[in-house]
């Protein structure tokens, strides 16, 4: 029977009885939290159950969350990974320690559609313009999340950002790491933000640093 790993999280942070569906594997100082799992299924609800678990674990101590799907064959393999990585999650575990997710999702404009993009009449030229406004727009985008940055100096200990897609609409994603004892003025600085027109965009969170665990 594998192992699914849930995430990493510091030696004796979580009772043994936490959760008897849960599994603890010990080594260096560390705890791998997992579940006996004959395979990581792709359907919403098991992916969402997965994430609930990441949340709890989360709301009760720091933890390193692992992506859904990371499966191991067996305790000895978990061990082992916790060896070859504790320097890595000890360092990770102290950067996370008291902290939560803030997502920021920036609209980006959306290029033009090139009429002729779908005939035999389409140019090179046609086509080198399509690319310059894709990537004009994710340029300006990453110049208002500077700018957003900017604003937001002292009220998150990193970020880390990227161009995506949210209902199918291009956007910017942007994620900061918040300290808990900074989130109500974080929040309260981009509601700010947001009402005076200054910045717009759609904010999210707080949820378990999926972005910041690598």
């Amino acid at each position: 029977m594998s192992l699914l790993l849930y995430g990493i999280v510091a030696e004796n942070s979580l009772p043994a009885d936490w959760d008897e569906s849960l599994r603890l594997a010990h080594a260096g100082g560390l705890a791998a939290v997992t579940a006996c799992c004959e395979q990581a299924e792709q359907d919403v609800e098991t992916v969402l159950a997965f994430g609930n678990v990441v949340e709890r674990i989360h709301q009760h101590t720091t933890i390193i969350p692992i992506r859904y799907g990371s499966l191991l064959p067996d305790e000895a393999a978990v061990i082992e990974h916790l060896a070859e990585k504790s320097e890595h999650y000890r360092l990770r575990l102290a950067e996370l320690d008291g902290c939560e997710e803030m997502g920021v999702r920036l609209p980006m404009a959306t290029p033009e559609p090139n009429p002729n993009a779908n005939t035999n009449t389409s140019s090179g030229h046609e086509y080198l313009q399509a690319l310059k406004r894709k990537y004009s727009a994710a340029e300006q985008a990453e110049k208002e999340a500077a700018a957003l940055d900017l604003a937001l100096v002292g009220l998150y200990r990193k970020r880390c950002g990227e161009p995506g897609l949210f209902a199918g609409q291009p956007m910017y994603l942007v994620s900061y790491l918040v300290p808990r004892t900074q989130l109500d003025a974080f929040r309260a600085k981009l509601d700010g933000l947001f009402v005076a027109g200054t910045h717009r965009g759609i904010i999210s969170g707080p949820w378990p640093p999926y972005n910041f665990a690598d």
